[in-house]
């Protein structure tokens, strides 16, 4: 079996088409991209048995993605900055700046996602499609004027997304802007390694988690600048086990979230460029994903709050929330003519 792609058109969002693109590797495996938020719409990958199921919750049309404004964020390229920033204000070279605010955590506003019109919300342009021997992919580019959502600089961002004959989905970002600006970018897939199908939560899912520490927050869900040992906690997933062995709404980060939505603080040694994130096991189905990135953090969010609770979970390698009030933080700010690099791999396999 040969890699394909192929592309149809899927509706319209202001005026201008938009398409969905099916990428398939040379073992059946099968992504499907919108250029709607640069949407994963599914993911059609192998159980033990051989059986195909899509894995990645998702709307079935496009009316649908955009009715929702963002509730789920399911499937999307979310930026200029992914996650939460808190009050919505930040101070760069002297000034503040007050960005849009569109979340409410304990009922204390703050940014999420990019604002109003984040990137998950505006259609990317597709500028290449790739056809290589072992890979297939898209590269797509969206631009943000200086003043959008709030933020400072003209930015241009640039996302590779291939699939590979390993079963490897690769994503490489790239962003520059013309002026001092934070950026984070991420990827908002929810897994269900079940199948979306099956009609099960993800609280029986395996997590393995590469993380000693994690950045405790408020109850409005911003970083307070502690890192915190996970050693006797219900975030250590340093030994594998299940997503919901250890839901103790005692514990203050859990009540919180109301449950898993926290950023982990990645095990990195000195010049690690790729290193590993997290792993995620079904093991009714025997699917897994290994998660690499080349980012600080990850944050990992059980779903509590989707339309069918814990339905699935997102995986979203990061930098840190609220970096930009944090300077013990690794910093976010992207200035001229040093462009931001970023690369994250989702590796697809399966366990006997």
């Amino acid at each position: 079996m040969k890699n394909s792609i192929q592309s149809m058109p899927w509706g319209a969002f202001e005026g201008q088409e938009v398409r969905l693109w099916h990428l398939v590797n040379a073992n059946g495996l099968e992504l499907q991209f919108t250029d709607f938020g640069g949407r994963l719409v599914k993911a059609i990958v192998p159980d033990r048995a051989g059986r195909f199921d899509n894995v990645t919750l998702g709307w079935p049309t496009l009316d649908e993605y955009v009715a929702e404004n963002g509730g789920t964020y399911y499937g999307a390229l979310v930026g200029r900055y992914g996650n939460r920033i808190g009050a919505g204000k930040f101070t760069l070279g002297g000034k503040e700046y007050t960005l849009e605010l569109n979340n409410e955590p304990a009922g204390i506003p703050c940014a999420l996602h990019g604002g109003l019109r984040g990137f998950a919300l505006r259609k990317w342009t597709v500028v290449e499609e790739i056809h290589d021997e072992d890979k297939v992919g898209l590269v797509m580019e969206i631009e943000s004027p200086d003043g959008e959502g709030g933020y400072p600089g003209n930015v241009k961002v640039r996302a590779t997304l291939t699939l590979d004959n390993n079963n490897v989905w690769h994503i490489g970002w790239k962003a520059t802007s013309d002026q001092a600006t934070p950026i984070s970018l991420t990827d908002h897939a929810y897994w269900n390694l079940d199948g979306v199908d099956a009609g099960t939560t993800v609280m029986g899912h395996q997590l393995y988690v590469n993380a000693d520490v994690i950045t405790a927050y408020g109850p409005a869900m911003i970083p307070t600048g502690e890192f915190r040992d996970v050693t006797g906690t219900p975030f250590d997933f340093r030994t594998t086990h299940a997503i919901g062995d250890m839901h103790d709404w005692d514990y203050d980060q859990l009540a919180y979230g109301a449950g898993y939505d926290m950023n982990w603080v990645l095990r990195k040694t000195p010049g690690d460029e790729l290193s590993p994130a997290c792993i995620l096991t079904s093991p009714a189905t025997g699917r897994q994903i290994e998660v690499w990135t080349t980012e600080p953090g990850v944050q990992v969010y059980d779903g509590y709050y989707l339309p069918v609770r814990n339905a699935g979970v997102a995986l979203e390698t990061q930098h840190f929330p609220d970096s930009p009030n944090h300077p013990e933080f690794p910093s976010t700010i992207v200035r001229p003519g040093v462009p931001f690099y970023s690369t994250t791999e989702f590796r697809f396999k399966v366990q006997g």
